[in-house]
């Protein structure tokens, strides 16, 4: 890629392990900045490519990590992509496009990983930007190396496919053609890796299914393929006024390290096709040594996976389900915890009691059932010590089931709710939890929000990471409009991941929503839906539910959030708080981390005494 990136006069910055003996997050910081400050010291940045092959892990649907050199001494020494993806917006690129050569593989060696966003915090202003995305696989899935021939090193399959399309060495259909140019796009380059990258693999006995997210609507140009010709090759086109950076990683697979970005400036240049007499490709075609025939275990292991995770899905509902959730509290909220005996509660507003016969069922007061925007930092610690995080609002049951394996389910829903509500959530939370859960139904479920046509708010929080994932700003504002518009605060995790500013006054934490106009459809997918260019009001310091992150991934969105000066201190003890996290997919803590968790959520234990739970 570092080759291709340079012909197509790109300033390209490799960062690779064979000449770097570790790879590290401060390595990468300081490569990356200095290569986008020599372009943008004499020039606007366009375009920003990075490139990443080597080790990668997932924690969920759009909680990617590219993994490091000491991953396995720092949870912090892995790049976790959504998180650079948006510090990326701070250093004010028109487009950028992530292309990700490694697994997306679930694994309980990863659970303790939080990932860096690499780059610092720049002062300067938010900006949105274009964004491509190429990957692989999909979550939960394995990338593979293949066997070269004739003393070639090894090669990534998707790589090799990939540039088959950037160097124009693919089919006629792969190609759009605008005007008289033979162009590859971003949306040509996705439909080439869609039809072509599970084909290859194949061929070798192994199974990849890509996930391109094209999302150029601009110039959505990677490569103009000259028509044959007899005249010489054309001189790289490299913009006066724009110009573009690429940040690569390179990992070798021997080490057994993942290797970091590297950038380059200006684009520009092309490169011939298959159609083409004229130059040859930049990066030579490697010499796949195709297996005799393709491994007779691999439908048998695709099964085999496939029977575990529906069984792991089946048995998280069923456990879930059968948990009995009350459907009223007087006090207008409450907590039912399952599946672990509960020690105290603590709640940052309001009292807590505990109700009559139910050890497990705490209600709630926080003052009036007619205040639909009340809302508590509650720490729920149970007998064994873990202490799980559970914002509670004013007319909602917060349902927090503790599995055996000390992963936990927590939505919830509307006081007075029938159940096929709260089993909507359950659905989707099994899916999750099993790796089955896709991006078209994280889709639906958003649609489903955005609509009103249910009320678990957790499910706001699944479908914000889907949006932070392709960093679709505007659906995230979109949504914390909705909240505010229905008189209900705003889910913390929603506004992390950009749906507005955080300010905080006496303890609590407000978001200035800025309105989203109506917009044209930019692509088909759009198109069908609707919600994703209707117009939504803005709203300032409307109240934001939680001083604590909702879910563990939007952890991440903690260093990156749009804070003005009222909220840095918030921000400060939230980063010294995340160092406790313990794994699964909602904020917990071990022991340890306890007196953090009680700091961030402003529970004030020195100036009261701790409270009995009183039994009504």
């Amino acid at each position: 890629m570092a080759a291709w990136a340079a012909a197509q006069g790109y300033a390209t910055v490799l960062v690779h392990d064979r000449k770097h003996k570790e790879i590290t997050v401060d390595l990468l910081r300081k490569k990356i900045a200095a290569a986008i400050k020599r372009v943008t010291d004499e020039t606007e940045l366009k375009r920003l490519v990075v490139f990443f092959a080597g080790h990668g892990a997932a924690l969920a649907v759009g909680d990617q990590y590219w993994i490091l050199t000491h991953w396995k001494k720092r949870p912090t020494e892995a790049i976790k992509v959504s998180s650079l993806q948006r510090m990326l917006e701070y250093y004010g690129p028109r487009q950028v496009a992530i292309i990700g050569d490694a697994c997306q593989e679930f694994s309980a060696s990863f659970l303790d990983i939080v990932g860096s966003p690499v780059l610092d915090m720049p002062d300067e202003e938010q900006r949105p930007y274009e964004l491509d995305q190429f990957f692989a696989v999909d979550v939960g899935k394995q990338a593979f190396m293949i066997k070269a021939a004739g003393g070639q090193d090894d090669f990534c399959l998707f790589t090799e496919v990939l540039l088959d399309a950037l160097e124009g060495d693919a089919a006629q259909a792969s190609f759009e053609q605008i005007g008289q140019d033979r162009v590859v796009t971003s949306q040509s380059l996705a439909r080439y890796l869609d039809s072509n990258v599970a084909q290859e693999a194949g061929k070798y006995g192994v199974r990849m299914i890509p996930r391109p997210k094209p999302g150029f609507y601009t110039d959505r140009t990677y490569l103009k393929v000259p028509p044959p010709a007899t005249e010489g090759r054309p001189e790289p086109e490299i913009g006066d006024s724009v110009a573009d950076a690429v940040l690569e990683d390179d990992a070798s697979s021997s080490a057994g390290a993942a290797a970091p970005p590297r950038a380059s400036s200006g684009r520009g240049g092309s490169r011939p096709g298959k159609g083409s007499t004229q130059a040859s490709r930049a990066v030579e075609r490697i010499a796949l040594a195709r297996p005799k025939a393709p491994a007779p275990a691999l439908a048998a292991r695709n099964n085999a996976i496939a029977k575990a995770r529906e069984a792991r899905r089946r048995a998280f509902a069923d456990e879930v389900g059968s948990a009995t959730v009350r459907d009223h509290f007087e006090s207008g909220c409450g907590i039912c915890v399952s599946g672990a005996e509960v020690a105290k509660v603590e709640a940052s507003f309001g009292e807590e009691s505990r109700v009559d016969g139910q050890p497990n069922w705490f209600r709630i007061w926080l003052g009036g059932e007619s205040n639909s925007l009340g809302w508590s930092d509650t720490l729920v610690t149970l007998a064994d010590g873990r202490i799980y995080s559970v914002c509670v609002v004013q007319g909602f049951v917060a349902a927090l089931h503790v599995m055996g394996d000390g992963f936990l389910s927590l939505f919830h829903r509307p006081i007075g709710a029938g159940a096929y509500e709260g089993q909507m959530a359950i659905d989707l939370l099994a899916q999750a939890h099993s790796g089955l859960l896709s991006q078209e139904e994280i889709i639906s479920t958003a649609a489903f929000l955005r609509h009103g046509k249910h009320r678990i708010i957790t499910l706001g929080c699944i479908a914000a990471q889907f949006y932070d994932t392709i960093r679709d700003v505007d659906s995230l504002r979109s949504m914390a409009s909705f909240y505010a518009s229905h008189a209900q605060p705003v889910p913390l995790d929603i506004v992390l991941y950009g749906g507005g500013t955080i300010s905080e006054s006496e303890g609590r934490l407000y978001a200035d929503i800025p309105a989203v106009a109506a917009r044209k459809p930019r692509t088909p997918e759009e198109q069908r839906q609707s919600f994703t260019f209707d117009p939504t009001p803005g709203f300032e310091r409307h109240p934001i539910a939680g001083r604590i992150p909702w879910m563990r991934q939007a952890w991440g969105a903690v260093v990156t959030a749009n804070c003005d000066k009222s909220a840095e201190g918030w921000r400060k003890q939230a980063l010294a708080a995340m160092a406790h996290l313990a794994p699964g997919a909602f904020t917990n803590v071990a022991p340890g981390g306890r007196q953090a968790l009680v700091k961030l959520a402003g529970i004030k234990t020195g100036k009261r005494k701790a409270r009995q739970l009183l039994s009504v």
